[in-house]
């Protein structure tokens, strides 16, 4: 039963946001303001055809963003910010939003219309002045060009959330993570008369990200106004995926299908060092061609892995950075090692590669201060000292292993290093017999090879066909391999 304590609570709790119209209509066109205040950071101008602010909400109609040449345009039929009965906010804004955009070369590509379709958006203010928080969902959301002969891209998003919070002032940035079940892209195109279609799925799409807000950027020179030293960056995670390319030419079609399994990303600045990141697992791809006179074709990997930071700006000491790609099990179908080896000579083992190296530099110049026209004369990064932690190779038998650690002398011109490499070589004189049996190495190539081998390498304790080498390099400029004098 409803009783009467109960609807008396629930009365005045439902008149609260009714009975200050006031408090209402300043807190809601006060967060509008501050929601487009931010692009004061950004070089789109702002253009607000009229604005109505009423009791319970604030809605302002007819909103155009624009680049300052007029070349990107967004149009808003409107925002809105309501009083929500139980208190806090929520924006809603139209569920079409219209854009344009013109390519560089005006010649090359038709300017590109494009809408923005949402459904079942709700998102949900809290906080306070000056550290806005919003809470966001949909249904779906869909990106679109519209009317372009040259190509068409779509984007769908589906069961999507999302947390931000929007801070301003001297320090303010936008920080958040999002959740989205399911991501569609799709593109064509058609250049010349040859058709080119691709739709890629990515399953579970997590994220992070944070993007600091710059009073009076200048898009013409943003390394002046980009504050190295606070963090912006991506970070993302997935669970699977897939994708299928179509492309049709002259020679024939060509279908390529692909699917994936989960993968991490990160790409951004983080400790005033640049990073880009990023593993997927599972890959397996299929190529069909035969209109071309090519078999049916197979690929699949493992792992791969990419890896890289490059600090910025340290013109005062040296700082690490570091270098890693690594793809791990990739193989072959037979379909394609029957293309250069019909026979079988090679054995069809999987090929693995890692490289991985680190080391310290230095910039001798900040990066505002960098002139383009002088970089063939002066480098602007010195490479104090590398450390190479795998230079590695697997491949048709053979395998490939190198480390090291190298230092610099920079303070003579060229640099001069001084360090050791190791080298080890299994199966390569086996690996290199094969290829000449293939026709891929003649044979007085082959036996140059050979006898050059002396020189640079000695037997390991690895079997017979086991070549190992330490190439030494001086300070005084001297290369020695195995303590022979090279150079």
């Amino acid at each position: 039963m409803f009783n009467r304590n109960n609807f008396l609570t629930s009365a005045f709790i439902v008149s609260l946001p009714f009975g200050t119209p006031v408090f209402a209509d300043a807190q809601s066109t006060q967060i509008l303001e501050e929601y487009f205040g931010l692009l004061g950071s950004t070089p789109l101008v702002l253009d607000v055809g009229d604005k109505e602010d009423a009791g319970k909400y604030s809605q302002w109609n007819n909103i155009t963003l624009r680049s300052p040449d007029d070349l990107a345009q967004i149009a808003i039929p409107w925002v809105k910010v309501s009083k929500k009965l139980l208190g806090g906010f929520e924006l809603t804004y139209a569920e079409q939003i219209d854009g344009l955009f013109q390519s560089p070369d005006p010649e090359a590509l038709d300017p590109v219309k494009f809408v923005i379709e949402s459904k079942g958006t709700s998102i949900v203010i809290g906080g306070k002045e000056g550290a806005r928080e919003y809470t966001s969902s949909f249904d779906e959301m869909t990106f679109r060009t519209l009317e372009n002969p040259t190509m068409d891209i779509s984007t769908t998003l589906k069961g999507g959330t999302s947390e931000q919070q929007l801070t301003s002032g001297d320090t303010g940035k936008a920080v958040g993570q999002f959740r989205i079940s399911e991501m569609t892209m799709d593109f064509t195109a058609n250049v010349d008369g040859q058709d080119m279609s691709s739709t890629s799925v990515m399953n579970d799409f997590n994220g992070r990200f944070e993007f600091p807000f710059y009073s009076n950027f200048d898009a013409e020179n943003p390394v002046d106004y980009i504050d190295l030293s606070r963090d912006l960056f991506f970070d993302y995670s997935i669970t699977s995926g897939n994708t299928a390319i179509t492309t049709n030419s002259p020679a024939g079609p060509i279908e390529a299908n692909g699917e994936f399994g989960e993968g991490v990303g990160f790409f951004g600045l983080e400790g005033s060092v640049a990073k880009l990141s990023g593993t997927t697992k599972d890959l397996s791809y299929s190529v069909n061609a035969t209109a071309m006179g090519l078999p049916p074709m197979q690929f699949s990997i493992a792992e791969t892995t990419a890896d890289l930071s490059l600090p910025l700006d340290n013109t005062d000491q040296s700082k690490p950075t570091g270098y890693k790609i690594a793809i791990s099990e990739l193989n072959i179908s037979d379909q394609v090692w029957a293309l250069f080896d019909p026979t079988a000579i090679l054995p069809r083992d999987s090929i693995d590669l890692n490289i991985d190296m680190t080391g310290n530099i230095k910039w001798l110049k900040k990066l505002s201060e960098i002139d383009e026209k002088e970089l063939d004369k002066e480098p602007p990064i010195i490479i104090e000292n590398a450390k190479i932690n795998a230079f590695n190779l697997k491949i048709a038998g053979a395998e490939l292993e190198t480390t090291g650690s190298i230092n610099v002398d920079n303070a003579q011109f060229p640099p001069a290093p001084d360090g050791t490499v190791s080298i080890s070589l299994n199966g390569a004189m086996g690996l290199l017999v094969k290829l000449t049996e293939l026709g891929f190495v003649p044979a007085p190539n082959a036996a140059m090879i050979q006898g050059m081998s002396g020189m640079f390498f000695k037997p390991g304790g690895g079997g017979d066909d086991h070549l190992v080498s330490v190439i030494e390099m001086t300070k005084d400029g001297h290369v020695l391999a195995n303590g022979i004098p090279l150079k």
